[in-house]
């Protein structure tokens, strides 16, 4: 169903048009009617179109130069300037493909009526037989490499995986047999989750509590993979960062927040860690998918697109991707904010059902310490 789609179209383009010709609004109007792109806007200079391609109003702009009928016309050909946005490869290659396709279409079209003079010499010939040339400039990506489009993005849903697998075991066998170091405060290994002393260690606690206590440390732990993650990007995969450190820093602390969310959600589904277990095991590949990392959301069906909403890794890897890549995101703030909605939501439901969950065992607990012989 996500891939139902098929093709990647409706790609935002942005037209600058220097000539304002009959054959340039020719050439305008192949691109509109073309199923793969939607014109978002016209601008009037370069820095312009570069600043609609960075701000997210176009994953594409074509420039159309000054004198590009008259160079047609005289049989000199002409040159069209392609801009891409490649941050993702799946925007760049279709961008790509399409306007090769149009510009042939053109060509054929321009050439016709201009070959029928005759007598040319060969120059002149191919001049006129592909009068509109098509030059591309790809930012984000440059080379389309894979490493770049495909290596940060399993790191990062790595990073959430481990979450929850270290988190969530937690919050389904609420007290666990652990020995801890006494150098450190007891108090700090019962609100995570570790029998200290007796199975009761935990009845001395609220809900907010456990919850505030177990997020802090799972948090500051995530917050320290993270970086580890960051260095592996940079260092390992050989991939620049282009944007401050702080944004990413400030994207990732709300994410593992709405990661933690998810977990006090997600486990109070499973009455056992075994079930829990096999669930986290088929949850990272629909997530990832459904993320819009590889298959652009855009691309995917009106329904799909609802329901990748609900998933954190959406709001996070490509942003993560543009920052890296680009150094800057035109959804880097409106991610944030789906983030902080995940991040209410979760917290609320999830504290809801874990609250049922941890009276539950409370009461059991009291009912077999009641019937336990003397």
């Amino acid at each position: 169903m996500i891939y139902g789609e098929n093709v990647v179209n409706h790609i935002p383009l942005v037209i600058y048009d220097e000539d304002q010709s009959a054959l340039n609004r020719k050439v305008i109007q192949a691109y509109a009617d073309a199923d793969r792109f939607v014109v978002t806007d016209y601008v009037q200079s370069e820095e312009e179109m570069k600043a609609a391609i960075l701000n997210g109003y176009g994953k594409a702009a074509l420039e159309i130069p000054r004198d590009f009928a008259k160079n047609v016309k005289h049989g000199d050909g002409a040159d069209c300037m392609l801009m891409v946005n490649s941050a993702n490869n799946m925007f760049g290659n279709a961008t790509i493909a399409a306007s090769q396709e149009i510009a042939r279409n053109l060509e054929v079209s321009v050439a016709t009526s201009m070959l029928q003079s005759g007598g040319l010499l060969p120059a002149a010939a191919l001049n006129n037989a592909y009068p509109v040339r098509l030059g591309v400039r790809i930012t984000g990506d440059p080379a389309n490499g894979y490493a770049a489009f495909m290596l940060g993005g399993l790191m990062l849903n790595g990073l959430q995986i481990g979450i929850m697998v270290a988190l969530s075991p937690l919050l389904i066998t609420e007290l666990l047999r652990r020995r801890y170091d006494e150098r450190y405060p007891s108090w700090l290994f019962e609100l995570a989750g570790f029998e200290v002393e007796h199975p009761e260690t935990m009845q001395g606690y609220g809900l907010a509590e456990i919850m505030l206590a177990k997020t802090t440390v799972y948090w500051s732990l995530a917050m320290c993979s993270y970086l580890l993650v960051l260095l592996g990007i940079t260092q390992g995969l050989g991939i620049d960062l282009h944007a401050p450190l702080w944004q990413l820093l400030l994207l990732a602390g709300i994410f593992i927040l709405a990661a933690i969310g998810f977990c006090f959600f997600f486990s109070s589904f499973f009455p056992a860690e075994l079930p829990f277990v096999r669930a986290a095991i088929l949850y990272p590949v629909p997530c990832f998918i459904f993320s819009g990392y590889t298959w652009p959301i855009e691309s995917m069906g009106p329904n799909m697109q609802t329901v990748a909403q609900f998933f954190p890794l959406t709001h996070f890897s490509n942003t993560v991707r543009e920052l890296f890549l680009i150094g800057s995101s035109p959804s880097y703030t409106m991610c944030l904010e789906k983030l902080g909605g995940l991040i209410l939501l979760f917290f609320l439901i999830g504290g809801f059902l874990y609250r049922r969950n941890l009276s539950k065992r409370r009461e059991a607990l009291a009912a077999s310490h009641a019937t336990r012989p003397l």
